[in-house]
């Protein structure tokens, strides 16, 4: 389904026990050009997913990562990608970034685990479509968003609907 809206005023609650972190963040965050409202909340739970991390979204659709974090130095720290890469395109991820994750649909997931050599800065994660389907009915211009962390999993509510996702294995170099 194509995204209707233009620009989303992300409101976010997020808490982690674990961490200790406690934070309210509001975020404007603009889809690409013809992007599909599947693809947007693969973008959305992967940044959720990396809160603590500080990621930046793409602004427009490219051949570079969909979030990323950078170091001072603007080199890659980690690269992620919610659809599956071509090869030429996950060599170069592998090689400029410090680790690579995938955020990919079940079914994409499976068949590129099936399909593709290990790299061993390469993390493929499975976003299930449940969980695509609840972000889905999240989605509003105005969306506010209650995100709670415990162990390696996400809770994320808007008060009417929740979702449960795990979270990525994160190499302890990024910061």
């Amino acid at each position: 389904m194509q995204m209707q809206i233009k620009v989303i005023k992300l409101e976010l609650f997020y808490n982690s026990a674990l961490t200790s972190l406690y934070l309210h963040d509001v975020r404007y965050l603009a889809p690409f050009a013809a992007e599909t409202a599947e693809h947007f909340c693969r973008r959305l739970l992967s940044y959720c997913s990396l809160y603590e991390l500080h990621p930046a979204m793409s602004v427009q659709a490219q051949k570079g990562p969909d979030l990323f974090v950078r170091d001072q130095h603007q080199h890659y720290q980690l690269w992620c990608q919610v659809d599956p890469p071509s090869d030429k395109l996950l060599q170069k991820a592998s090689h400029q970034s410090d680790q690579v994750i995938l955020m990919l649909e079940s079914q994409e997931h499976q068949k590129f685990v099936s399909s593709h050599r290990r790299l061993p800065n390469v993390q493929v994660c499975d976003v299930p479509d449940r969980a695509v389907s609840e972000c889905m009915a999240m989605l509003k211009a105005n969306m506010q968003l209650s995100v709670w962390r415990e162990e390696q999993l996400l809770q994320i509510t808007d008060g009417e609907h929740m979702l449960e996702l795990a979270l990525p294995q994160l190499h302890r170099a990024v910061h």
